[in-house]
């Protein structure tokens, strides 16, 4: 395992040194995802400490997600439409107005305004977000894009570990208006280097009259001709429709461990450590041939599952960190390799849709799953709950795999 890792190390730093226009894209994903979660983690404060309500904290995470959902007939034809790099600037820049909002809403003790500036905030995420998934093939080599997108989809579980942790950090040592100060320039300069990045983020951009309805019809008209594209837009389904039993880590830690706090940051901090590293497994699994990567991706569902159904079965920290991890690796391996094949098979003028419709399926089935947590725990009980979608998603990865190697001999 080590010296794959180091290979994929060395062919990491390489793939940094010779494209500078790809550096300057992980560098400006990096820092707006940090910012991102520093905002995050200050607004959930400021809501429950004016509230003293969890169910209104809980809700930041719908508004976080729910106008990627709502605006996807607008959003995806926005992608392919206009100039992708503009649209990522004005994203970016644009976001710095709620941050300010922000600061206003801290101060004044709004909470009705904070919400406000958050929902605007995930309308700009939820545009700027799918861009460099769908510039991406336009600015690596075919050799290279396999190991470029694994390097994007570590980045998302990276900004959580280093944004959420330093975040607090930062919030307990300075306070709110410092965190959103980092926020609002991490934007600015993401913007800055998006702007010197050189290559064209669309092969073929023209900008035009947006055509919702036709645009979205075109979507659908490639999803039901691309077999490939539609088989790998129900797996990422499959995952985000069993992701739920994620929100019992910190439950298994209080109720089954006993560890307190430290033992919930142990948990999530495991199955962070699972996200970022399970991307670089699943492409080391998977080189060498289109079918394998399918397998691999279904293998990698699976082992989410197995995680899981472990994890429902220890009793102490460490074999559930252990759990934890391992499940992770599986989601974040199924993850990328999934977003990967969505990318060689999706063709330009297309990808930004494609790219915005599995943002917002993960963050639809996503809630989904976790809505239905809450009242299956109460009905029965938090292990019963583990071990039932867990074994949902081993159950899911088998059928895929099936129905993808029958549609491969027809």
């Amino acid at each position: 395992m080590f010296p794959a890792w180091r290979r994929s190390s060395g062919d990491l730093f390489a793939l940094l040194r010779r494209n500078a226009d790809f550096r300057r894209l992980v560098g400006a994903c990096a820092l707006s995802l940090t910012g991102d979660w520093f905002a995050f983690v200050a607004l959930s404060g400021f809501v429950y400490l004016n509230t003293g309500s969890p169910g209104w904290t809980a809700l930041l995470f719908a508004i976080n997600s729910l106008p990627g959902v709502l605006l996807f007939p607008l959003i995806g034809p926005l992608t392919d439409r206009f100039d992708r790099r503009r649209l990522r600037i004005a994203c970016d820049l644009g976001s710095v107005v709620p941050v300010g909002g922000l600061l206003i809403a801290f101060h004044t003790g709004s909470v009705a305004v904070a919400l406000g500036c958050l929902a605007v905030l995930s309308v700009f995420a939820a545009v700027a977000g799918p861009i460099p998934e769908a510039a991406l093939p336009n600015l690596v080599t075919g050799r290279d894009l396999s190991l470029a997108q694994t390097v994007l989809g570590s980045l998302y579980s990276a900004g959580l570990l280093v944004g959420a942790g330093l975040g607090g950090v930062v919030t307990a040592a300075w306070g709110t208006s410092a965190t959103l100060l980092v926020d609002g320039a991490s934007f600015i300069v993401s913007a800055l280097l998006v702007a010197r990045i050189k290559r064209p983020f669309s092969s073929a951009v023209s900008t035009r009259r947006l055509r919702i309805r036709a645009d979205t019809a075109e979507l659908w008209r490639f999803l039901r001709t691309t077999p490939m594209a539609a088989a790998l837009l129900w797996l990422t389904a499959g995952l985000r429709l069993c992701y739920g039993m994620v929100g019992l880590l910190p439950v298994y830690a209080l109720d089954r461990f006993h560890v307190g706090d430290a033992g919930v940051g142990a948990l999530y901090l495991a199955q962070g450590l699972g996200a970022v590293l399970g991307p670089f497994a699943g492409r080391r699994l998977a080189a060498g041939s289109t079918r394998r990567r399918l397998y691999v991706a279904a293998a990698a569902l699976a082992v989410f599952g197995l995680g899981y159904l472990a994890l429902a079965h220890v009793s102490g920290l460490g074999p559930g960190m252990a759990a934890a991890f391992a499940g992770h690796l599986g989601v974040g391996a199924c993850a990328i390799l999934a977003l990967n094949g969505l990318q060689l098979a999706t063709p330009d003028h297309v990808r930004g849709r494609v790219m915005v419709l599995v943002f917002s399926l993960s963050a639809a089935f996503q809630g989904l799953s976790t809505l239905a947590v809450a009242p299956m725990t109460a009905a029965i009980g938090m292990t019963d709950t583990t071990r039932l979608l867990g074994l949902l998603a081993v159950a899911y990865a088998i059928i895929w795999s099936a129905r993808v190697r029958a549609a491969g001999r027809s």
